[in-house]
C-alpha cells in the first residue's frame, strides 16, 4: 500500500476527455517516434525505423485515447487510478501489439519503451496538477470575493427589513432564498456542479432581485434545452447573472430582460445569457457597466482556463445596434456521474 500511495503521489491518469490533454499525448508520441530511431543504435535506415515504431506505437496511443475518453473520468479521481491506468495501458500493448499485429520479436523492447512513456506522461501530468494547484485557490477564493458583493447584500436586507411588515411572506422568501445562494457559495469541496443546481441557484437569485426591485424590473426569459445533469464549475451562472443585473438592468430605466438559453449540440454544451444595456443614452453608465462587466468576466475566463484547459470558450458580444450585452459559453458535455467507485469497488 506504501507503494502505491508512492506511485499515486508522483503520477496522475492524464484525462483524455481535456483536449488539451489529448493534443499533448499525441505529441509525446510523434516525438518518440521521431527519436526513438537516433537512439536505437541500428544501422537500418532513419525512415525504415520512424515506419516500424509508428506502425504500433500509434495504434496503441489512439486506442489508449478512445478507451481514456471513456475510462479517465472514473481513473481520475479513483484512490489508485494511477496504477489502474498503468495496468490498463499494459494490458492494451498486450492486445495490440502481442494480439492484433502478431509482434514477438520486439514485445519486450516495446514493453519497455511504453512503459516509460505511460510514466513519463503521468509524472507531467502530475507536475502539471501541482503547478495549478495554487492558481485553483487562488481562483477559487477571488471568485468567491467577486461573488459576495457588499452592494447586493446591502441592498437585500434592506429590502427584507422593508418588506417585514407590509408583506412578511415575500421578506421570508427573500431571507430564505439569500442564505441559501450564501450557503451553496461558501461550500467547500467540490469545484464542479450541475447544470440543473445552477439553474435551480439563479433562479433563486431572480426572485431576490424581483422582490427587491419588483418582478416587472427585472425579467428572465429561461429557454432551456440542455440536459440538467450536464457536469458546469460550480456557481457558473448566478455570477454572471447578478453581473447583467447590475451593471445591465440597473443602468437602464426601462425594463430590463434577460435572456439565458442552454443548449446541448453534439459532444458541447452551450450557454447564451443576453442583457439589456444603454450604449448611447448614458456614456459614463456604459463605461462602468463595461468596466463591471470586463472584471468579472476576466475572472471567469480564468476559472474556466484552469478547469478546461482549452476545451472551454467564453465570447463576449456588445450589440450596439440593439442595446444587448451577450455572453456566450462553451463546455464539454459531461455527464457528472458520482458512482466511479462503485466500478472498481472503491
Amino acid at each position: 500500500m506504501h507503494i502505491i500511495r508512492q506511485i499515486n503521489a508522483w503520477f496522475a491518469v492524464p484525462d483524455m476527455r481535456n483536449l488539451g490533454t489529448a493534443v499533448r499525448i499525441f505529441f509525446f508520441c510523434a516525438a518518440g517516434v521521431l527519436l526513438l530511431p537516433l537512439i536505437s543504435g541500428s544501422g537500418a535506415p532513419y525512415g525504415m525505423l520512424v515506419w516500424q515504431h509508428a506502425a504500433w506505437l500509434v495504434p496503441l496511443v489512439a486506442a489508449n485515447a478512445v478507451t481514456g475518453y471513456f475510462t479517465d473520468r472514473y481513473l481520475v479521481r479513483h484512490p489508485q487510478g494511477a496504477v489502474l491506468n498503468l495496468l490498463f495501458c499494459l494490458v492494451q500493448l498486450f492486445v495490440v501489439d502481442f494480439v492484433i499485429l502478431g509482434e514477438r520479436t520486439h514485445f519486450v523492447q516495446h514493453l519497455v519503451i511504453y512503459t516509460v512513456g505511460v510514466l513519463f506522461a503521468m509524472y507531467f501530468e502530475a507536475n502539471r496538477l501541482r503547478a495549478l494547484s495554487p492558481a485553483v485557490s487562488e481562483a477559487r477564493l477571488t471568485a468567491l470575493t467577486a461573488r459576495i458583493r457588499p452592494h447586493f447584500l446591502f441592498n437585500s436586507l434592506n429590502a427584507a427589513i422593508s418588506l417585514i411588515r407590509l408583506r412578511p411572506y415575500d421578506a421570508e422568501t427573500l431571507l430564505e432564498n439569500l442564505a441559501n445562494l450564501f450557503r451553496a457559495q461558501l461550500r467547500e469541496g467540490n469545484q464542479f456542479s450541475t447544470l440543473g443546481q445552477e439553474i435551480e441557484w439563479a433562479q433563486e437569485y431572480i426572485a431576490i432581485e424581483q422582490i427587491r426591485m419588483g418582478p416587472h424590473r427585472v425579467q428572465v426569459e429561461w429557454l432551456h434545452e440542455a440536459p440538467d445533469d450536464a457536469e458546469t464549475p460550480q456557481l457558473l451562472l448566478q455570477p454572471l447573472l447578478e453581473n447583467a443585473v447590475f451593471h445591465g438592468v440597473e443602468t437602464t430605466a426601462r425594463p430590463g430582460n434577460i435572456v439565458v438559453k442552454t443548449a446541448l449540440q453534439g459532444h458541447w454544451l452551450y450557454i447564451r445569457i443576453e442583457n439589456p444595456y444603454t450604449p448611447h443614452e448614458n456614456m459614463e453608465n456604459t463605461q462602468k457597466a463595461h468596466r463591471g462587466n470586463s472584471m468579472a468576466l476576466k475572472n471567469l475566463q480564468e476559472r474556466l482556463d484552469i478547469m478546461y484547459d482549452n476545451d472551454a470558450e467564453l465570447k463576449l458580444s456588445a450589440l450596439d445596434d440593439i442595446g444587448i450585452y451577450r455572453v456566450d459559453i462553451r463546455l464539454p458535455y459531461r455527464k457528472q456521474d458520482n458512482d466511479y467507485g462503485a466500478l472498481f469497488g472503491a
